[in-house]
């Protein structure tokens, strides 16, 4: 049974579509709601502006993704993977995001923060805490906002890494110190 689009879903798969054929910075907002057969004020009443749609465009099937690790033997060397999977079926939408959004930075400094929050949010879940300690934050921080860069660099070479093999480099670059709370009693993938 396929599941039924949100409004948020259905604009930003408007969004993706217009951005395999044009830059993301040329897209307006009128092209977006006319090609999902909706009005600007729809449009408004879910997001602030484009900028705030690429985001979650971007942003939402990460967390999906990341939001299934721990969960019936679904584990972060899984999530890793089927993240890059993602990242490289949605190629176009992803590199024109990094080159044509107010320069590379913007969208690049919003994909390493979304991913900092996710993994954040995922070892205070795991661990039980109410707060992320500072040190473990920090190692966290370094981690995701250096793996993203990775992944950019990924995507621009043109993935000559496979995606498997990538994402155990990935896996494989967790700080040692924060792994305990990041596998928890789960041991990372060999």
């Amino acid at each position: 049974m396929r599941k039924e689009l949100t409004t948020k879903e259905l604009i930003a798969r408007s969004l993706v579509k217009l951005s395999e054929t044009k830059s993301i910075d040329k897209i307006t907002i009128q092209e977006i709601v006319a090609d999902c057969g909706l009005t600007k004020t729809t449009f408004y009443n879910h997001f602030q502006d484009k900028y705030d749609l690429i985001v979650w465009a971007y942003a939402e099937p990460v967390r999906s993704i990341a939001g299934r690790t721990g969960g019936g033997g679904y584990t972060l060397g899984s999530a890793i993977y089927d993240i890059l999977r993602y990242f490289d079926d949605n190629r176009k939408f992803i590199l024109n995001a990094l080159k044509n959004t107010s320069g590379q930075n913007y969208f690049l400094h919003y994909v390493a923060r979304v991913h900092f929050t996710i993994l954040r949010d995922f070892v205070a879940a795991q661990n039980g805490f109410a707060k992320v300690p500072r040190r473990l934050e920090a190692l966290l921080k370094l981690y995701a906002y250096g793996s993203v860069q990775m992944v950019c660099e990924w995507l621009l070479d043109g993935t000559p890494i496979p995606a498997e093999e990538f994402a155990s480099f990935l896996e494989a670059g967790v700080p040692e110190e924060a792994k305990p709370y990041v596998y928890g009693k789960q041991e990372p993938a060999s």
